[in-house]
Parts: structure tokens; sequence; C-alpha cells
């Protein structure tokens, strides 16, 4: 519950200190004095949107703080808190903001900077929060649906729902992405399987151009390197005079004066080392001869291998051997790949089946419980519905399937939500007579407000306390029915700390607690002043809601709407 209010520099406010107490609370004063200020500074301090000029004072910073206490029954908040790392030590909390002249805002909570966004999520667990405007809401069916998977507490079981939805989803997309692919990708395939026929038929093998380039070269000049390697064997070894003769006569001529001089010495071993290279040279050129033979068949397979290799190379514009081979690699996986992706595509269909067919499982489950909720959630709201003085009320819960017919894959979104495959309608018929209609098509403004009052006081039974905030939900009431509210609204507190914006007496009478806000004028300055009303000062204020002038009648009967709610 909220416990404490600190505001400083805030609209007509310099500084306000306010404790909240348990039960029912209302806040009331003259239009126009500000009752609402306080809800604003409330809603501000989440993060809701709030008036352009807040600031009492435009040179100085705004500063919001509220005092939560947070029993040990409220353990989705004590959750929420754990989670986000910001435990409520000794069950209790404080929500602040801090908005500086220049427009800056930060966000706290238990003292450390936090995020608007949290804070968001942390005000609709501790606040329920309404106002006349709100009960638009009541028509609206989404929320209606919200309303009964709330109170048959469903909402863990719609999360579920709305997961599988989510990944149902993502897989059909995926598996349109991959047929997309695989449709763009049938042509290249195709194309690739012929290109690799063709290079594997080729049966390649690194460095191979290069070893066929040089025996075609070798072959191309067999004759002429034969006639070559005959003459110079004739030159260097054969022939008359050849080279291996003169050198050996110079040596022989020259070794008689060897042992004379070092230097003949020297150059007498360096003829005898070239004459025996000369013989060497001389064995390999008539071996060469021998070898050597002309071969057009051999040359002709060379030069058609060659031809083959090189027209791949043309025909890929690709400069190497190695390049083809890479090439050849590269078209192989990807063949691979559309080969896996059929494959993928076979499984992720069968898989999106099997999702399907649980989601509808999930849906019709969801149905079956929203069903029998419905009926008991009926019965409540009925019952609360005729306490605020429409005795001969109806109220149905209708559920209707979006669709009876098979559900079908492209239809998905047409079917399903985030929340199942439900369309919820609130009918309603508030007269003896009258046909029972969908709530939005036949319901005035005053039975609108007390049928969102019925709910409440339905889901309070089923959800955690949290604080209730009424601000002016009693537009259009009176008479009779301001008394039923009035006790109806008192009944709320038993389950919430209600906190309550009214213009009605009989609504103000039935408080546990009583906040007056006036609006004061000082040395060409307005302020609000806040003030917890005594029993004498309560008499006063309801006797001035009453009639609007301090008369001895409307002091009376402020007291004996006061005194009939001290004796129940």
């Amino acid at each position: 519950m909220l416990t404490d209010l600190h505001l400083k520099n805030y609209i007509l406010i310099k500084e306000l200190k306010l404790s909240f107490r348990e039960g029912m609370t209302v806040i009331t004063g003259e239009t126009g004095a500000g009752k609402s200020i306080l809800v604003g500074a409330l809603n501000l301090v989440f993060g809701k949107s709030g008036a352009q000029k807040i600031a009492y004072d435009q040179n100085q910073d705004v500063y919001l703080e509220l005092t939560f206490r947070i029993p040990p029954n409220q353990k989705e908040v004590h959750a929420f808190l754990e989670e986000i790392g910001f435990p409520a030590e000794e069950g209790e909390i404080i929500v602040a903001r801090e908005i500086t002249a220049a427009g800056k805002s930060t966000s706290y909570l238990n003292g450390r900077k936090t995020a608007i966004s949290i804070l968001k999520e942390l005000h609709d667990l501790l606040i329920d929060f309404h106002h006349q405007r709100d009960q638009q809401n009541l028509l609206n069916q989404s929320f209606q649906l919200d309303i009964l998977d709330r109170y048959g507490n469903l909402i863990p079981q719609r999360t579920e729902f709305g997961d599988a939805l989510h990944a149902l989803k993502e897989d059909m997309q995926t598996l349109k992405d991959l047929q997309e692919a695989d449709e763009l990708s049938k042509k290249m395939s195709e194309l690739y399987r012929f290109q690799l026929d063709e290079i594997n038929s080729a049966n390649l093998n690194p460095g191979e151009d290069s070893e066929l380039q040089q025996d075609y070269e070798f072959l191309s000049h067999s004759e002429e390197i034969q006639t070559l390697a005959e003459a110079t064997h004739q030159s260097i070894y054969e022939q008359e005079n050849s080279l291996y003769d003169s050198l050996s006569a110079i040596l022989t001529q020259i070794s008689r004066f060897s042992t004379m001089n070092p230097n003949i010495q020297d150059i007498c071993t360096k003829l005898e080392s070239s004459l025996d290279s000369i013989q060497d040279v001389s064995n390999q050129l008539r071996a060469l001869r021998e070898q050597i033979s002309s071969d057009p068949e051999r040359l002709n397979a060379v030069r058609m291998r060659l031809d083959l290799i090189n027209n791949l190379k043309v025909k890929y514009k690709l400069s190497s051997l190695e390049e083809i081979l890479a090439y050849r690699d590269k078209i192989g996986q990807t063949i691979k790949y559309q080969d896996s992706r059929v494959e993928e595509i076979i499984a992720l269909e069968q898989k999106i089946e099997q999702e399907l067919q649980a989601l509808i499982v999930k849906a019709d489950a969801l149905s079956s419980i929203r069903r029998q909720t419905a009926v008991k959630l009926a019965d409540s709201i009925l019952k609360n519905i005729r306490f605020l003085s429409i005795p001969n009320a109806r109220f149905e819960i209708q559920i209707d399937k979006k669709t009876k017919t098979k559900i079908i894959l492209t239809e998905i979104n047409k079917v399903f939500n985030d929340s199942g495959q439900d369309v919820v309608e609130f009918m309603f018929s508030a007269n003896v007579g009258s046909p029972i209609q969908p709530l939005k098509e036949i319901v005035s403004g005053g039975e609108l407000s007390r049928i969102l009052l019925a709910t409440k006081r339905s889901l309070a039974q089923v959800m955690p306390p949290r604080t209730m905030i009424l601000d002016e939900i009693d537009s259009g009431i009176g008479g009779k029915t301001a008394g039923s509210m009035a006790d109806f609204i008192h009944g709320l507190s038993e389950a919430y700390q209600v906190i309550c914006i009214t213009h009605l007496a009989q609504i103000a009478a039935q408080a546990d607690n009583h906040i007056s806000i006036e609006k004061q004028s000082k040395q060409k300055q307005t302020l609000i002043k806040v003030s917890y009303l005594d029993e004498q000062a309560r008499v006063m204020e309801i006797a001035r809601m009453l009639s609007g002038h301090m008369t001895d009648t409307a002091v009376s009967h402020a007291k004996e709407l006061l005194k009939k709610h001290n004796e129940v």
C-alpha cells in the first residue's frame, strides 16, 4: 500500500509531505481546487506523461517521492523486485523522480537510478488506477478478455500460448526464407551440377598443366634436339680432330713440363678434369640421342590434354588449374548445401505441422477453461451490479472462436493472436424485458461506471492487493445509487487500499480517512493546502458537498450520513 507522498516544487505545491492510511481514503475539495494534482504526481513518478509546466518555481528542480509498504503476500511484486535487483528491504520501497530546471529527468528506486520502463512495470503491480475516461476501456473486447483471464488466473497459460505462437511464426518465416532461397538457387544449382560434371570428367590433377606444357615443348622439338645431340657428340668426341682429341694432345705436350713449375702442374690437372667432363657430356649426348625419338601420337595426346585444360580456363575465366579446382570445390559445396536445404525444408515443414497441432490443443484448452471461468465471473459481476442499484440487470460473458473451420497455416493470423483464438463480449441488459446485447451497444454512462466497479470487486477476490485509485468515477451518479456506490467502494477497501477523488457526499461519508484540498491565494501566489480532516471538519466538508452552502440542514444531513456510516 501507499504510505507516504513527498512533493517538492510541483505545480501549486512548494512542498508537501502526506501520509496515507489503510482502508478507504477520500480526497475532496471545490471544483478546480487541485484534487487531481496528487493523482498526476503519482502517475508522473512512474513515468506517465504529465503537464508541460510542472514546476511551481521554474528555476528550481521538481522532486516527487512515493513510499510503498509491500506485505509478504504480494509475491508478484517481491519476485519482480528481486528479478531487477531492487529487493524490498524490510518490506518497503521508495520510488522517486527528479526533474531539473533544465528539463532533465532522473528516476530512482530505493535511492538508486533506474529506467522509466522498470517503473512503468512496477506501477501496474502496485496501483490499480481508474479515471472516468478509463471506463471506455471496459467496452473494448481485448480489455474484457484481459479481465476474464486475470479472474481465472489464465495469464500464465495465455503467455505460454503466445510464446508458442511466436515460435511457430518464427519457424514459418524461416521456412519461407528457405523456400525462397531454394527457389532462387534451383536454376543456379542446375548450372553448377553441369559445371561440376564437366570439371570432374576432366580428371584434373594439381600441377598437371605445368607438367604437360613441359612435355609438349620437349616433344615438339624432339627431332631438333636429337640432331643437335648427334652433331655435338661428333664435334666434341667422335670426329677427327675433335675437341677431345685436341685437348688430349695439348695435355700430352704440356705435361712434360709439369714437374718444373707448379702452375704448369695446375694447368695439367685442370685439363685432365676438362677431358673427363667432355667424355661425360659425350656419353650423355649419345644417351640423349638414343632416347629421343619422334612420337606424334604422344605429342597429339599432350596437345589435346592441354587444349582441354586451357579451354576450361577460358570458359570459367580462371588463370590456373588450381583456380579451376578451387571453383570445383566451391560449387560442390553449394550443391551440397542445396541438397541439405531441401532436407532442412522437409524437416522444418514437419516441425511446423507438429507445432500447429500443439498450438491448436493449447488454444482449445484455453478456450475450454475460459468458458468455465466466464460463467463464474459473470455470476460474480452480476451480483455486484445488482448491489449497485440495477436490480433487474442481466449480465453474461459470450465467448466465440474466431473460426470453426480447419486451421491452415496461411490464415493463422486470422485465427490466432497472442491471447488465443477467442473473441469475448460482455453482454448486458438493465431492464426487465430488454434483450441482452453487447455492453458497448446498450450501456449508459452511469451504468458503465457501476459495471466497472462491479468488475473490480470481482477481480479483488482473486488478485493480490494493490492501491486502487478512483478518480471521479462517480460522474452521473446520484440519489439512492450514490449510497449504493458508496457502500460498494467501501467494500472494495476490504481487499484494496482505496484512494477516491469524489464529488459525492455519500461516498465521502463512507471513508475511513478524509483528505481535503483547498486552493489558497497569498501575495499574488496560488498554492493548494492539503490536510486530513477530523470529525468536525468532515461534517463541514460533507455539508458543503451536499448543498454548496453551510446551512443547518446541510450540516444536519452531513452528521446523519457520518453517523450512519459509523454505526455500520
